[in-house]
């Protein structure tokens, strides 16, 4: 079940989508370029992540996207 998709590159799009595996939800990232015929055709470039890893990666995802705004602050201060 296709949730949402995220232009990564010209010819390339990040998917997030739901599938069972073992029958198992797990959610799929993964990244997904276009063909020559215009077909969106998966890379092995990718990672499926249970509930409980999602909500894991989120919270680093957050703090990194944190760190990444205090660096930025800081070199802005320094390049004064």
């Amino acid at each position: 079940m296709l949730i949402g998709k995220i232009n990564a590159r010209t010819r390339q799009k990040i998917l997030v989508t739901i599938r069972e595996i073992k029958k198992i939800k797990m959610i799929d990232l993964r990244v997904y370029h276009t063909s020559e015929d215009g077909e969106m055709v998966p890379t092995p470039a990718g990672v499926s992540l249970s509930p409980d890893q999602v909500e894991q990666v989120i919270e680093l995802l957050k703090e990194a996207k944190r760190k990444v705004a205090e660096e930025q602050i800081v070199y802005a201060r320094s390049a004064k």
